[in-house]
């Protein structure tokens, strides 16, 4: 229990949010549907992970510049791949070829392995650590993949999905 009233504590000191909310629910059912969200979103993360770093292996569209001094022309070669895949101009460095399975693993890992040590820390630190790994740990692997925009836009929204659970028990605690 102490972990949950550091993770209340530390969240309504980040979000700002005043001791007696009007949007207060001492039954939990906020929190609980907030969980269910973010815990949701949070695997749906994790499990897309591999398909991002799929996308970020396949080549959309190579732009490369003509010269051909011969003939004094010059211009701009632009190429969507519709069916067989060719060979990256030569002007053109290949990009690093990237894991599937590591974009999971770095996700799932960057999960699990935080919260595992937040629950163990048992203190307000912990509830930080915790809270970090179920936020940002599922974004790792879309990092990883080069979908950052992805990565920060789950990443808010799993914020946004924590501070409005946590902050609905504000001042239930008061003892």
């Amino acid at each position: 229990m102490s972990v949950f009233r550091s993770i209340v504590v530390g969240l309504s000191i980040c979000a700002g949010v005043a001791a007696r909310s009007s949007a207060q629910d001492c039954s939990g059912a906020t929190l609980l549907i907030s969980t269910a969200a973010v815990t949701g979103l949070a695997i749906f993360d994790i499990a897309t992970a591999p398909a991002s770093v799929r996308h970020y292996n396949e080549r959309q569209v190579a732009i490369a510049p003509i010269a051909n001094l011969r003939d004094g022309s010059y211009g701009i070669s632009v190429s969507l791949p519709l069916g067989r895949r060719r060979q990256p101009p030569q002007m053109q460095a290949p990009r690093p070829y990237r894991s599937p399975t590591t974009g999971f693993l770095l996700s799932f890992g960057s999960t699990t392995v935080p919260m595992g040590l937040g629950v163990l820390g048992g203190s307000t630190g912990g509830a930080w650590v915790f809270l970090g790994g179920i936020v940002v740990g599922p974004s790792v692997g879309h990092f990883y993949a080069g979908q950052v925009v992805r990565g920060l836009g789950t990443t808010g929204l799993r914020a946004a999905g924590a501070a409005v659970g946590i902050s609905s028990l504000i001042g239930c605690f008061n003892d």
